[in-house]
């Protein structure tokens, strides 16, 4: 898969790869709830701080450093979202075209 034009070889059938994504992903709304209760944050620092979650999301799913060989030290918001949905959604099109292979072999199917 492509991110921000960088690409990635990530098998969304492999246990561990599926477990950090859930972890991570966990982790980004428990961090981005107590990010909403500081009030003294200004919007640019709240960009910076929502910004530094997702990279801390995508270092632990995908290695270390990745956050900056596609953002470069930028902290683009929308970049950052994008590439967290870049993931979930080819981790839900790798599932399902995984789920129709095995489905060929149910036993349903089989005894046809």
């Amino acid at each position: 898969m492509i991110i921000n034009g960088v690409e990635f070889d990530i098998d969304f059938t492999d246990a561990d790869i599926l477990e950090k994504i859930e972890n991570g992903s966990k982790e980004i709304y428990q961090k981005a709830e107590e990010l909403k209760e500081n009030k003294d944050l200004s919007p640019a620092e709240g960009i910076r701080q929502e910004c530094k979650i997702l990279k801390d999301f995508l270092d632990y799913v995908l290695g270390d450093g990745t956050s900056e060989k596609l953002f470069k030290g930028k902290d683009s918001l929308q970049q950052c979202l994008q590439a967290y949905e870049d993931i979930i959604n080819a981790r839900t099109i790798q599932y399902n075209e995984f789920q129709a292979r095995v489905s060929k072999y149910s036993p349903d199917r089989l005894k046809r």
